[in-house]
């Protein structure tokens, strides 16, 4: 009888011990293969991609696949942060992100080619405006192409070039940071407007008035070379007509009355006066000498004056270099 009793009581330690915890996990005494909790770990472990020997755990950015998830990098607990790139201006900001097994710090702007004008170091390389010429002479590119004698026409710059956003009638906003000008980084004008052709300091001419300010001889001497033609702002009510008045009633100043004693306004927008080398020759329009006749007809290309032949300074682009561009005139 005494048997039995040492047989259970010899079970009461092990009992004990599990009870109490100290067997922290039951697979350190069951053997692998044989069912219970061990089988069902092998098959958790193996359908979370694991193999055997290898620990999953939090993914890291170090070009391995730490979850067991079948993805490498995937996600990483600094992704996202805010970060210094090393780089300057407007790269100097950035996101942590894993980059080929590596944390990287990707800029939240990138850089893009020096824009000319705007005070900004586009292309990240610490100099601000690097190649771009000093406009100092009225022009954005630095080079005149009409009133070319600095020391007699300090105030008025011919600065020939392209714009691709219509309008010139009303004062258009510079579009590509003074980029233009057809010795500058962008000849044909893409993206400019017509007020990107002048420097900071000068803008376009508003018309023959404020040409006359500006210029000691008016058109006169203006123009050297031949097919080029610079425009400025003048407002036109049709036939060749500038409109120099004051008059600003709608029902008689359009651009399709020749009425003669109307102001420039939006609608006054007939034909492009300024001065030059090619063009017709104004009926009455102050000191400016040349109009680009009936959709910029009298001018060679790349002047285009679109399809209403009432609105051409409302809609004309001149997507090239070549011909003149506009007239400039100091604030």
């Amino acid at each position: 009888m005494r048997a039995p009793f040492l047989q259970t009581l010899a079970l009461v330690p092990a009992f004990a011990l599990v009870a109490c915890g100290a067997r922290t996990n039951l697979l350190e005494f069951d053997t692998p293969g044989e069912g219970g909790a061990s089988s069902a770990s092998s098959s958790s472990a193996s359908s979370s991609g694991a193999s055997a020997g290898v620990s999953c755990s939090e993914e890291l950015c170090n070009g391995l696949d730490d979850d067991c998830d079948g993805q490498i990098d995937e996600e990483s607990p600094t992704s996202g942060a805010a970060c210094l790139t090393g780089q300057t201006g407007p790269c100097a900001n950035g996101r942590l992100s894993c980059l080929d097994g590596a944390p990287a710090c990707i800029p939240d702007i990138q850089p893009v080619p020096e824009l000319c004008g705007d005070e900004v170091d586009n292309n990240c390389d610490g100099k601000i405006d690097e190649g771009c010429v000093p406009a100092a002479n009225g022009c954005s590119d630095g080079t005149r192409e009409a009133f070319i004698e600095e020391d007699i026409y300090p105030l008025i710059a011919g600065c020939a070039g392209g714009f691709t956003v219509p309008g010139i009638l009303i004062d258009p906003l510079p579009q590509c940071g003074f980029g233009g000008g057809n010795t500058g980084q962008n000849p044909e004008g893409l993206g400019c407007s017509a007020s990107d052709l002048c420097a900071k300091g000068f803008h376009i001419c508003k018309g023959a008035d404020d040409v006359a300010l500006h210029s000691p001889t008016g058109c006169d001497g203006a123009v050297a070379e031949p097919g080029l033609f610079f425009a400025t702002r003048q407002g036109s009510t049709g036939c060749a007509y500038c409109a120099l008045g004051d008059n600003m009633d709608p029902d008689v100043c359009t651009g399709e009355s020749c009425a003669l004693d109307c102001a420039t306004s939006r609608i006054t927008a007939n034909d492009l006066f300024g001065c030059g080398s090619v063009g017709r020759r104004p009926r009455i329009c102050g000191v400016l000498d040349r109009t680009s006749g009936d959709l910029c007809g009298a001018l060679k290309e790349p002047w285009d004056c679109g399809g209403d032949g009432y609105n051409e300074s409302n809609q004309v682009i001149k997507p090239g270099a070549a011909g003149g561009g506009v007239l400039c005139c100091a604030d």
